[in-house]
């Protein structure tokens, strides 16, 4: 284990102990918070909430003193969990979010209440890791669809990994599988890799677009359970055409990128492979009832859509009339469920 990881398990250790809260919110909620503390009287952080959660800054380290024990602060420093910051003092290079999932089934996974997920300090950038409002809801539908699976996978990927949540649930759900987390940003995978440690579970990250760096055992056996939570706001160039920084879906105003997982997952499925994927579908204002989503899934050879889901009808209401949703009511969030099925079989049954 790294100075870094060391230095990141002592602090969730901390601050559980301390009882700390944070439910991390969208941007642009934490924007609004943030923009109205920085205009006040209280711009500094007053407590460890403010200082892991809301981003806010402090002037000195001997506040943290008060709040952490020395040693700790100095083995934050030291591995640049805190850094200085030229203008304000010093800042935490890291959020810490406590996971609440709105259904959650304490019965079944009692260890999940006291879960903290490290991810990306605010405001976000192209390379933040991120954890809040979808992430909440993407485990809580990974968990209720788990339930219909017709027996227990032996493989689990999480596509687009992130800040590891769905892998690290899969394993908890799962115990005897081997999971593994893909990701092409290194900053997912290392603190993909910290949440994991903190949640002691085993979950395998691999640099990887999309499938391509699967290993070799697995794609001779197929996978047997695909989980996934991508990004969906539409692509633009950095500062351009007036989308967040983050927005990398890709075309199809941030759905190529969803499509290109599904689409993909049927040569690395095994046989009855299941999977499944959480996203955004921008519903257009002249076609209200029109979800390409779904048209797609329908129409994919060799996989057959089992449950599909509208999780949140109007999300990231900030992003509509700007750019390329200038014509877009409302981006719905879904999960589909989806299971690979023998083509030959298929055609055999079409005949009979």
């Amino acid at each position: 284990m790294s100075s870094h990881e060391k230095a990141l398990n002592s602090l969730i250790q901390a601050l559980f102990i301390r009882e700390y809260t944070f439910i991390c919110p969208s941007p642009e909620t934490q924007g609004r918070v943030v923009k109205r503390r920085l205009a006040g009287a209280n711009k500094n952080a007053e407590s460890l909430t403010d200082f892991f959660g809301w981003s806010l800054p402090i002037e000195d380290t001997k506040v943290l003193n008060d709040w952490l024990a020395p040693d700790l602060v100095q083995q934050l420093l030291h591995s640049e969990v805190i850094k200085k910051d030229k203008d304000s003092g010093y800042r935490s290079t890291i959020r810490v979010s406590n996971l609440a999932m709105p259904h959650l089934d304490v019965e079944a996974l009692p260890q999940q209440k006291s879960l903290l997920y490290i991810h990306s300090s605010f405001p976000c950038t192209s390379e933040s890791v991120f954890f809040g409002p979808d992430t909440y809801l993407f485990l809580d539908f990974v968990q209720k669809s788990s339930k219909a699976l017709q027996k227990a996978p032996r493989s689990i990927v999480d596509v687009c990994c992130g800040s590891g949540a769905g892998a690290i649930l899969s394993a908890m759900l799962h115990p005897e599988a081997h999971v593994y987390g893909l990701d092409l940003n290194d900053r997912a995978l290392e603190l993909g890799a910290a949440n994991a440690s903190t949640a002691h579970t085993r979950v395998q990250f691999l640099r990887s677009n999309l499938y391509q760096e699967l290993p070799s055992e697995l794609r001779t056996t197929g996978i047997d359970l695909i989980i996934s939570n991508p990004p969906y706001i539409a692509s633009a160039p950095v500062g351009e055409d007036g989308l967040p920084v983050y927005a990398d879906g890709g075309d199809q105003i941030g759905l190529g990128l969803s499509v290109r997982i599904v689409e993909e997952a049927v040569d690395v499925l095994a046989d009855d492979g299941v999977i499944m994927i959480y996203t955004g579908v921008a519903i257009s204002v002249s076609k209200p009832g029109f979800d390409p989503f779904l048209e797609t899934l329908q129409k994919l050879p060799g996989l057959k859509l089992e449950r599909y889901l509208i999780l949140n009808p109007d999300m990231w209401a900030e992003e509509i009339g700007v750019g390329a949703y200038a014509d877009v009511g409302r981006i719905q969030v879904v999960g589909a469920v989806l299971r690979k099925v023998n083509l030959a079989s298929v055609v055999t049954n079409g005949q009979s």
